[in-house]
């Protein structure tokens, strides 16, 4: 009978080890995806915080350039920012 006690409590103890380190792994996991969703977060709110400013510079922005001449500044300043993004995901590789 001993012989059976002591590897259940071998095993338990195995079992046991397991757990601590399966527990360990997820912590990690969530710590990782934690630090990626506050950062999120972050942006969201400065987003929040900047909408309205950003809705009253634009109804400013058409009444002092005109609807036409805004939205080819618009068009211009979207294009220079795609074509500058994969620029630089060119370079980085």
């Amino acid at each position: 009978m001993t012989s059976r006690l002591a590897a259940l409590t071998a095993r338990r103890m195995a079992l046991q080890a397991e757990c601590e380190r399966q527990r360990d792994d997820v912590w990690q996991l969530y710590a990782g995806m934690e630090a990626r969703t506050a950062r999120v977060d972050r942006a969201i709110e400065t987003v929040r915080r900047l909408a309205p400013v950003i809705a009253i510079g634009g109804v400013v922005a058409v009444f002092a350039l005109g609807p036409h001449r805004l939205l080819r500044l618009v068009r211009r300043g979207l294009t220079i920012a795609l074509y500058s993004n994969q620029a630089l995901r060119i370079l980085s590789v």
